[in-house]
């Protein structure tokens, strides 16, 4: 087992020199890349593909190597266990990805942190996330319910993500990936370039009241809103099509929706709660009412009227 480890750390570090020459020339005259690869390490232990690392604040990160090459993935908080059986991971506080693990005594050894696993922050109790430049995919779930999150912040030189006021976004800002739970303003104006709302972005959000989407969004994803109970006002884009599950299940302050769209989005068969469709206000264009009323969802809401 030893010997095999042993090769397997030469390949990686042969790979892991070659990323960080990278990142220099990526990082030259720029502060922020190596500020992300100078978090202090204070230990590093490898069993099989898993590394545990300990820093100086008192956290410990669990990374999983992907391949031969150096390449690592943040995971969840093993902890004391093996396997991912009670749905939350341990990690809390404010954390700060590094782009590079080291190993061996004289940290010769490096791994770049290149992905987030799936549900790597499930349930945790996270106050902010700073994302480094060396994350290049992020995958689904990996901030489900983390109920006390303020923040996500990345790294400028990042090539795929990119925050905009605490907010996770594709570095396009075409998908808005995280809108935090603790983020506390009461109105957002979703940027202009976003086309997409990945699922459950908004999910939990307890400030918000009045929310106006861009348009250019075609897509409002699965609990894309859900649980935002004092949401009181949704303003739609003009290109929005697809509504997905329980978009804005339990959002019962809902009181007005403003849809521009000519013809109405397609919403899947639960959208939005019984109560809302009894006493929420719902303006279309003019002469679209009647198609409004005959569309799924839309059909049943008792108060809809034409903008004049």
């Amino acid at each position: 087992m030893k010997k095999v480890l042993f090769v397997s750390i030469v390949i990686l570090c042969m790979a892991g020199c070659r990323s960080s020459r990278n990142a220099q020339e990526i990082g030259s005259g720029s502060r922020d890349v190596w500020q992300t690869m100078l978090v202090k390490q204070l230990d590093c232990q490898i069993d099989d593909n898993l590394i545990t690392v300990k820093y100086s604040n008192g956290i410990s990160l669990y990374y999983t190597i992907l391949d031969n090459f150096g390449h690592i993935a943040l995971t969840w908080d093993h902890g004391n266990r093996k396997s991912f059986d009670d749905g939350v991971s341990a990690y809390k506080g404010d954390i700060d990805i590094p782009s590079f693990v080291t190993s061996g005594d004289h940290d010769e050894f490096l791994f770049q942190v290149v992905l987030i696993d799936e549900n790597a922050f499930y349930g945790c109790d996270v106050t902010s996330i700073n994302i480094p430049y060396s994350v290049g995919i992020i995958r689904s779930n990996a901030f489900k319910d983390c109920s006390k999150l303020k923040e996500i912040k990345v790294n400028s030189n990042n090539t795929a993500y990119a925050d905009n006021d605490g907010i996770l976004f594709s570095k396009d800002n075409r998908m808005l990936i995280q809108y935090p739970v603790q983020k506390t303003d009461a109105e957002y104006e979703m940027p202009r370039e976003v086309s997409f709302i990945c699922p459950e972005a908004f999910k939990g959000n307890e400030s918000l009241t009045k929310v106006t989407l861009s348009n250019e969004v075609t897509a409002i994803s699965d609990y894309a809103f859900m649980n935002c109970t004092n949401l009181q006002e949704l303003r739609l884009g003009h290109s929005v099509r697809i509504i997905g599950v329980d978009a804005f299940k339990n959002c019962p302050a809902l009181s007005y929706i403003y849809s521009p769209n000519i013809f109405p989005p397609h919403n899947c068969p639960t959208v939005f709660d019984s109560a809302v469709k009894e006493k929420c206000k719902v303006t279309v264009p003019r002469g679209q009412k009647w198609n409004y009323s005959r569309q799924l969802e839309w059909s049943e809401f008792k108060n809809i009227s034409e903008e004049w």
